[in-house]
């Protein structure tokens, strides 16, 4: 892909444009502060919340545009006006709630920009194997728990973006699994081996990087997408070219065209000061 073709780079953040302890590599601010004097557009596209964005990221003179919920929000990154937003009926989020209420997992529903929990699963997400620290510490700062039970919580809102489960043991996640499964108005992905999320039906990255070429007025051939999880992969695919990190599952790198070395070596700036050189 040559440098002239590129129109916007969009990019996973955690483990990904992010190293896995959350600091950013030097080389990828490096590559940042280049997009922005190439005239390139920076769009951050993450599963987390608009708030969950570091300002650093929205206020740069590269971003114009932020990805939210898996592609469930896009935001203008200028005046924080909500562009696009796919969302699941309220209904149908507690049709899926009362299915997996009695099972070891959080039930984390992000709406409005608020990620809302239950008090009792938010507190034993602190005692679930296999998420380590600094995953766990942002996790938990970015969700709202309350003792109100979700379904009662959720009356005041029209719809919601996204819905995570993380899981406490391994028959609760096969439970989990085999309920999400049976909804076919939902598309399941995963962000962490220890979670599932879903979205509207049709909702991804890749469907928000589409809908912002068109937006912008230009082809996905024109974009460059990086990731690590598979909620990256529709973006990767759907991208001019698609680059995994070297930290990435092997089905991301499967989807992948190129592979970049992995986020705690800053990855994603080196293949961007290449790319550009």
């Amino acid at each position: 892909m040559a440098a002239s073709d590129i129109r916007l780079v969009l990019t996973d953040l955690d483990d990904t444009f992010l190293a896995r302890d959350k600091s950013l590599p030097e080389v990828n601010r490096v590559a940042l502060d280049l997009l922005s004097e190439r005239g390139v557009v920076f769009v951050p596209c993450t599963g987390r919340p608009v708030a969950g964005i570091p300002e650093r990221f929205m206020h740069h003179p590269a971003t114009r545009y932020g990805v939210s919920s898996n592609g469930g929000v896009v935001v203008d990154a200028l005046t924080g006006e909500v562009l696009h937003r796919s969302v699941m009926p309220i209904e149908l989020v507690c049709r899926v709630y009362e299915r997996v209420r009695d099972l070891n997992v959080t039930f984390d529903v992000f709406v409005a920009n608020h990620v809302l929990a239950e008090r009792a699963r938010y507190d034993a997400m602190a005692s679930f194997e296999g998420i380590d620290k600094a995953n766990l510490d942002t996790i938990r700062s970015l969700r709202e728990p309350s003792d109100i039970p979700m379904p009662e919580r959720l009356k005041p809102y029209d719809g919601a973006e996204k819905v995570t489960l993380y899981w406490g043991d391994v028959a609760s996640r096969d439970a989990a699994a085999a309920v999400l499964a049976q909804f076919p108005e939902i598309e399941v992905t995963t962000s962490h081996p220890r979670n599932f999320e879903f979205m509207a039906a049709g909702t991804s990255k890749g469907s928000a990087l589409v809908w912002i070429c068109g937006h912008m007025g230009c082809e996905p051939s024109a974009a460059v997408a990086f990731g690590d999880s598979a909620n990256d992969i529709p973006m990767l695919e759907a991208a001019g070219d698609g680059v995994a990190v070297a930290n990435a599952g092997p089905d991301v790198q499967a989807a992948a065209d190129h592979v970049c070395e992995s986020c705690d070596d800053g990855g994603v700036g080196r293949y961007l000061l290449q790319l550009l050189a």
